[in-house]
């Protein structure tokens, strides 16, 4: 089995367990390639381009929080990925530096288990044009830096929804409903759930909520804005910057992320101690 090694290099605990990482790979003589990025920082290989990992690498491993897994996602083109928890939250990268070289070993001898995540696929489409973008999280379309606040117009299945005064919308899918979307407001989905959740930013509208909707809908939005200019942002990983003549349609992708589950892991168990979910917070007289 072929690994292919992506790494925060932002963090230095990252860039450490990367090097404790393929030591120890090199040891157990376990093939695997790294981002050309990382090994240039590290000084060791073989070194592969990120676009290329997917046609010689069958397991992606990501060392650093859940954007570095999200970036590993997003090159993976369905092969399975297992991400190493160094950031803060952890609920995309699921095992402890602790747990690494144990998980690494199972994997390269068959043994794990696998959840497929549902994947956003959002269309942008300008005449006969068309360009394709996917997101694990969410697709976000924003104002951005531009100071006037845009009107969506949203549409499900071609039948109208609402029409936003807000800073942007978030559609996300229920693994991505504790990321951006929760900040927004949204509702905490359990990731196996086969919805989606569309989640005003800012609405300056009193009677605009979250809705959470079947992943089976395609949802359409255009955007009319003084600036002419809005933001399309999947994943925080591609930025597109469009005007009020594009339409864009999500839905869900035809293919989704293979994640690694670690099966000591329990999802509620996450939320009490990640978000301190149902703690209840006293203080005491002085």
């Amino acid at each position: 089995m072929t690994f292919a090694i992506i790494a925060n290099i932002f963090r230095p605990e990252a860039v450490k367990a990367t090097k404790k990482l393929v030591s120890w790979m090199k040891s157990q003589k376990i093939e695997f390639y790294i981002d050309p990025d990382t090994a240039e920082l590290i000084k060791t290989g073989p070194a592969l381009k990120l676009p290329q990992m997917h046609k010689k690498c069958d397991v992606f491993v990501s060392l650093g929080g859940d954007g570095t897994l999200l970036r590993a996602a997003h090159y993976s083109n369905t092969k399975p990925v297992i991400g190493i928890n160094l950031g803060t939250l952890g609920f995309l990268a699921e095992f402890s530096e602790e747990e690494m070289l144990e998980a690494i070993a199972r994997v390269n001898n068959h043994i794990f288990t696998l959840e497929n995540r549902t994947r956003l696929e959002a269309c942008i489409q300008s005449g006969t044009r068309r360009k394709r973008f996917h997101a694990l999280n969410d697709v976000v379309i924003e104002k951005g830096t531009y100071p006037r606040m845009p009107v969506l117009h949203l549409s499900i299945d071609q039948k109208p929804l609402s029409t936003y005064r807000a800073d942007g919308i978030i559609i996300s899918t229920s693994t991505g409903s504790t990321a951006y979307s929760m900040s927004a407001g949204g509702p905490i989905i359990f990731p196996k759930s086969r919805v989606f959740v569309i989640t005003p930013i800012c609405p300056h509208m009193l009677t605009v909520r979250p809705i959470v909707i079947s992943d089976d809908k395609e949802i359409e939005i255009t955007v009319e804005t003084s600036d002419d200019r809005f933001i399309l942002n999947c994943d925080g990983l591609v930025t597109q910057t469009l005007t009020s003549r594009h339409r864009i349609f999500v839905r869900k992708a035809k293919y989704g992320v293979n994640i690694i589950a670690n099966e000591k892991r329990n999802y509620f168990e996450v939320l009490r101690t990640k978000l301190l979910w149902g703690k209840e917070h006293t203080t005491k007289p002085q």
